[in-house]
C-alpha cells in the first residue's frame, strides 16, 4: 500500500507567518501587559520549577487559589500556558475546516476552567476562518485574576492579527465568569471546551472514575444547545486517557458522534485500563519557540516532546459508514519489530491495530496520523495476522 498526502493525514499542523511570530514571541506580549522586573525575570526559572512541583508531585498541598498569586500566575503564563498554546494551536490547526462550519454569527461558546483563556487564544491563532464569525465566549474559572490577564492577552493578540489582515473584523466578545463547573451562564453554548481541567477535579477523589466521567459529561451537556460541539483535552497520562475514553463512551451514549481522534464509533481499544494501551498523541517540539526551549532548560524542565489526550464530538451530523474504506489512527511511538521492521500501535474499527512497515522506506508515519486505506479490492484480508504480544491486528503498509 503506497501512501500519499491524501491518505496519510497528520493530526497536527504548525502555525505559520504572523501567528507563528506571535507564538514565538509570546513572552514579549506578556512583558508588555504584565511586566516583570529584572530581578523577577532572573528568578523566573526557579518560580517555574516550584510551580511545576505544585502541579505534579506536590499537588496535594497546593492551594486552590494559586492562580490568584502574582508570581505563580506569571510563572504559569510564561511557561505552562506557552507550552499549552503550542500544543493546542497545532492540534486545532490540524482539524479539518468542516468541523467548525456549523458555528454561526451570534452563537455562544463556553470554555470551562479557562484560566488565562488559553483555549480561545489558541483557536484565534490557529483558525483564521473563525475570526470572521461574531462569537461570544463565556470563560469560566475560579480565578478572576487569571481571566482578567487572559482577556488582556487575547485582545493584544487579536489586535496584532487583525492589523495584519486589514479586514473589518472585531474580536470575539469575552464574558468572564468567576466560578467552577456547574456555575450558571445565561445562554446555552454551541461549542463547549475545556482543557486540562478535569484532572484537577478527579485527582483526589475516592469515587470511581467511571462515575466521575458520567457526572462531568452530563455537566458539559447541561451547558450545550441541542446541536453542539464538545471538545475535552487532558494531559497525556494513563489516568487522564482513561477519563477521556470514559467521557467518549458517555458522549456516544448521549447520541454524540466522535469526529476526532477516533476513526470509528465502536468500543475504544486503547481505553487506559490498567496494563493496557492508553490513547494519547505526541507532538515533536522541534518547531516550538526557541525562547520557550531556552526558558525550559533554565528551569530544569527541558522538553523534546509535547503530548495530550482529547476527544472531539458533535451531535448534528451522523457519520456514514464507508464500507470500502479502512481508517486507522496511529497512536504510539515507533517500536522495533522482528526481521528489521518497525511499527506503531493504532486504532481502527478492527480494534487495536499494529501498523507494520519498513523503517527504511519513504513512508512518514507519525503519532496521530490518519491512514486511509481503500479496501474496495479487498486489500485488507479478513484473516489478518495477530500480534502475539498485544493481540492487535497487523496491517502491513
Amino acid at each position: 500500500m503506497e501512501f500519499t498526502k491524501k491518505n496519510n493525514l497528520p493530526l497536527f499542523s504548525f502555525l505559520e507567518n504572523t501567528e507563528k511570530e506571535i507564538l514565538d514571541n509570546f513572552d514579549d506580549i506578556l512583558q508588555n501587559i504584565k511586566p516583570l522586573s529584572s530581578k523577577q525575570l532572573y528568578q523566573l526559572p526557579n518560580f517555574i520549577k516550584e510551580l511545576s512541583h505544585q502541579l505534579t508531585d506536590e499537588r496535594s498541598s497546593r492551594h486552590n487559589g494559586y492562580m490568584n498569586q502574582t508570581v505563580m500566575l506569571a510563572s504559569y503564563a510564561r511557561y505552562f500556558m506557552w507550552w499549552n498554546l503550542f500544543r493546542l494551536t497545532n492540534l486545532f490547526k490540524g482539524f479539518p475546516s468542516e468541523y467548525f462550519d456549523k458555528l454561526q454569527d451570534g452563537e455562544y461558546c463556553l470554555d470551562l476552567g479557562s484560566g488565562p483563556l488559553t483555549v480561545p487564544i489558541a483557536l484565534w491563532l490557529s483558525r483564521p476562518e473563525l475570526r470572521k464569525k461574531k462569537l461570544t465566549w463565556y470563560c469560566v474559572d475560579i480565578s478572576q485574576t487569571a481571566l482578567s490577564l487572559g482577556e488582556e492577552i487575547y485582545l493584544s493578540i487579536a489586535a496584532k492579527t487583525l492589523d495584519k489582515e486589514n479586514e473589518n473584523i472585531e474580536p470575539w466578545k469575552i464574558i468572564r465568569v468567576k466560578g467552577e463547573l456547574g456555575t450558571e451562564i445565561r445562554n446555552k453554548a454551541s461549542f463547549v471546551t475545556c482543557a486540562n481541567m478535569f484532572n484537577e477535579l478527579y485527582y483526589d477523589t475516592a469515587k470511581p472514575l467511571e462515575e466521575q466521567a458520567k457526572k462531568y459529561t452530563n455537566a458539559l451537556l447541561s451547558y450545550s444547545t441541542e446541536k453542539s460541539l464538545i471538545l475535552v483535552v487532558e494531559p497525556a497520562l494513563p489516568r487522564s486517557s482513561r477519563f477521556i475514553s470514559l467521557t467518549r463512551d458517555a458522549l456516544i451514549r448521549k447520541k454524540y458522534n466522535i469526529i476526532s481522534p477516533c476513526p470509528h464509533q465502536k468500543e475504544c481499544s486503547m481505553d487506559g485500563r490498567r496494563g493496557g494501551k492508553w490513547c494519547h498523541f505526541v507532538l515533536n517540539t522541534d518547531f516550538a519557540p526557541k525562547k520557550l526551549h531556552k526558558l525550559s532548560e533554565k528551569s530544569g524542565l527541558p522538553k523534546d516532546r509535547a503530548s495530550l489526550s482529547f476527544v472531539f464530538a458533535q451531535n448534528f451530523i451522523t457519520p456514514t459508514e464507508e464500507k470500502d474504506i479502512l481508517k486507522i489512527r496511529v497512536v504510539s511511538d515507533l517500536i522495533k519489530l522482528p526481521k528489521n521492521s518497525s511499527g506503531r500501535y493504532a486504532c481502527s474499527k478492527l480494534g487495536l491495530t499494529l501498523v507494520k512497515y519498513n523503517p527504511t522506506s519513504k513512508v512518514k508515519i507519525n503519532s496521530g496520523n490518519l491512514l486511509i486505506i481503500d479496501n474496495s479490492s479487498k486489500k485488507i484480508k479478513s484473516n489478518l495476522n495477530t500480534d502475539a504480544k498485544s493481540g492487535a491486528k497487523i496491517i502491513e503498509v
